[in-house]
């Protein structure tokens, strides 16, 4: 759910129990603004702070594998202007217009409660134990003042891969290029923050053994679910665990499943460390969760999938978008209540797009995906119609229709989530679309 617009939730990696698990600690966001207007100036870090980046920079830039192109910029903040930079970008970002359309979207897929407040959530989410941020306008890493340097090590490591990341790439264009294609978006994330993850783990464990980590002897934490992870990790994060199960696995899939699609980046490159960038940042989430479909050749790129233009006069489009493979695969999971089901089910995406409508009778819900093969399509047929029937059976206004297609050789599974008083037929002008293969 790509609803934090360039407002990201990043984090730190601690060991315990013999598991290393995610804690939100820092944020990554696109700023914009004028400090001096804003009424505040850049507090120069002290110079503890500033010895410590000092110190770590040699071996963040060994573990990312990108030595530094110019110095990093460092700087201090208040927790109160912290906080209050983060919620400006999330009003910014995340206008209640846009917020009111993803939360009546998801909430049509069953994935969230339609009264859900979704501005406050993730701003709950955002300031729940932040540290501090890179701000890819300014360049800048900021930290917040005051705190124990146990805590800051870690989250230095991980943001100065970022600030070196921007260095190769540029994140600012890279994040609003993405602003609109939520799949697309959340498979750059996750190559950004698995990079950034990776990197810092692997400083962690080497400050706790006293050597260089294997990369390979890391045990894989993309089979355990988000829940586990977090109990194990003992985490006081009350916003995180009450939130909707696609919320909360959004925010901890870029840092797992992007740590494990950069460890599988640099065993195809041999041990090399080539950073996910460029050409080798995923463009979706189906390469995030497997890797081999974004190293071979040539790639596995996703089939595209365009509406009509615009819709028959009396509707009107609240949201369109794509769930992609990840979310896919949490949609199955939240009505199917199986984890290894809803896997094997969304396996072999290939592509999608759906559209929610206003019309005279009310919200229709529009949702087209491609397969890897006819196999694929008719195991997600009977997925997706199991996850509607077990949606809907404390009974429901509601009618669903599943139906298999193929155009232009592509397997397709086309899903109609309509009122039970408007017919098929009166919905078919709805069903304009277009299929090719992305560029």
């Amino acid at each position: 759910m790509n609803s934090r617009s360039r407002v990201r939730a990043t984090g730190k990696l601690i060991p315990r129990a013999s598991i290393l698990l995610l804690s939100a600690a820092t944020v990554l966001v696109s700023g914009c603004g004028d400090e001096a207007a804003a009424g505040r100036e850049i507090a120069e870090p002290d110079s503890a702070l500033r010895v410590m980046a000092e110190s770590l920079l040699p071996e963040v830039e060994t573990l990312a594998g990108l030595p530094a192109r110019r110095p990093l910029a460092l700087a201090v903040r208040t927790r109160e202007e912290l906080e209050s930079f983060l919620t400006t970008e999330l009003d910014r970002q995340l206008p209640a217009e846009k917020a009111s359309a993803l939360t009546r979207t998801y909430a049509r897929f069953g994935l969230v409660p339609a009264d859900l407040e979704l501005d406050e959530l993730l701003r709950s989410l955002l300031l729940e134990q932040v540290v501090g941020y890179y701000d890819t306008v300014k360049d800048t890493l900021f930290v917040m003042e005051g705190l124990d340097p146990a805590l800051v090590e870690p989250v230095l490591a991980h943001e100065m891969v970022h600030a070196l990341q921007d260095q190769y790439e540029d994140l600012d264009s890279l994040m609003t290029a993405n602003l609109d294609h939520n799949d697309r978006a959340t498979a750059a994330q996750s190559a950004l923050e698995g990079h950034a993850t990776l990197a810092m783990l692997e400083w962690q464990l080497g400050r706790l053994t006293g050597g260089a980590v294997d990369l390979d002897a890391l045990p894989s934490l993309s089979s355990l679910p988000e829940d586990a992870l977090l109990d194990a990790a003992g985490l006081e994060m009350p916003a995180l665990a009450s939130a909707p199960r696609l919320i909360r696995e959004s925010l901890i899939f870029p840092y797992l499943g992007g740590l494990e699609f950069v460890r599988a980046r640099y065993r195809a490159a041999a041990g090399s460390r080539v950073a996910p960038l460029g050409n080798g940042m995923p463009v979706s989430t189906e390469q995030v969760l497997h890797p081999e479909r974004a190293f071979g050749e040539p790639r596995d790129e996703p089939v595209g999938i365009e509406f009509a233009s615009a819709p028959p006069a009396g509707w009107n489009i609240v949201h369109s978008d794509g769930l992609g493979e990840f979310e896919t695969r949490i949609w199955l999971q939240e009505h199917l209540g199986d984890r290894d089901r809803a896997a094997s089910g969304a396996a072999g995406w290939d592509g999608d797009s759906y559209r929610l409508l206003d019309g005279p009778q009310g919200e229709v819900l529009v949702w087209i995906s491609a397969w890897d093969s006819e196999t694929d399509a008719a195991e997600f047929e009977r997925a997706a119609g199991e996850a509607q029937e077990a949606r809907y059976a404390g009974g429901s206004d509601r009618v669903t229709d599943v139906v298999r297609s193929l155009r232009s050789g592509v397997p397709l599974v086309v899903l109609v989530d309509r009122p039970s008083g408007l017919d098929a037929a009166t919905v078919e002008p709805l069903l304009a679309f277009s299929v090719s293969a992305v560029q």
